[in-house]
């Protein structure tokens, strides 16, 4: 009885370690991937997986130019600096908010969701997430939280960020837009030139 008990203990602490072992894997590609060479390694094996595509493949373009990533159309029209959004009621940048007014027209078959997460801004190596309930205020008409845009029509609202006043003028600062996996589905735009 207690040799079954024993055994029972065993294959159960095998599963508990191969379970701890795949989760320590998976937690440890994902944060050792880097977004400029695209490199996974993984501790526990000792390999690594460097891919072929980095982002010197994503191509670049300048604002107000129109280009497009799969079945999709974007145009980056302007930019605006300010200190707050929504006025009185408003919300007040901890830094300053860069406002992009942008479009996406849908040239697919098939609806598609447009949302501020979409679009990041790059410095170097050094990433900029959207502040999105600034942009709730920013877009009195449209909205580019999780919008659901139907084939050939189009929305155009502000994406906005909370920064630094130097990241802003920055000349190295670029707006990611990423509409899905891989690099093809990738484009920069440059904001300052």
């Amino acid at each position: 009885m207690k040799k079954v008990k024993f055994l029972e203990f065993i294959v159960l602490s095998g599963f508990l370690v191969g379970a701890v072992i795949i989760s320590l894997m998976n937690q440890t590609s994902a944060s050792a991937k880097t977004d400029n060479d695209y490199q996974y390694s993984s501790v526990i094996f000792g390999f690594k997986n460097k891919k072929n595509k980095k982002s010197k493949d994503i191509p670049t373009y300048k604002m107000s130019e129109t280009f497009k990533i799969a079945d999709v159309e974007y145009t980056i029209h302007s930019k605006e600096v300010v200190q707050n959004v929504g006025g009185e009621f408003g919300m007040n940048a901890k830094g300053s908010y860069l406002i992009l007014n942008v479009t996406v027209k849908n040239n697919g078959t098939k609806s598609i969701t447009v949302s501020d997460s979409d679009f990041k801004l790059v410095k170097d190596k050094t990433e900029y997430e959207t502040d999105s309930t600034a942009g709730i205020y920013a877009n009195d008409d449209a909205n580019l939280f999780f919008t659901s845009v139907n084939p050939e029509n189009e929305v155009t609202g502000n994406v906005v960020f909370d920064l630094n006043p130097d990241t802003i003028s920055d000349t190295n600062l670029k707006l990611k837009v990423d509409a899905g996996f891989g690099n093809s589905n990738k484009a920069f735009v440059t904001i300052n030139e």
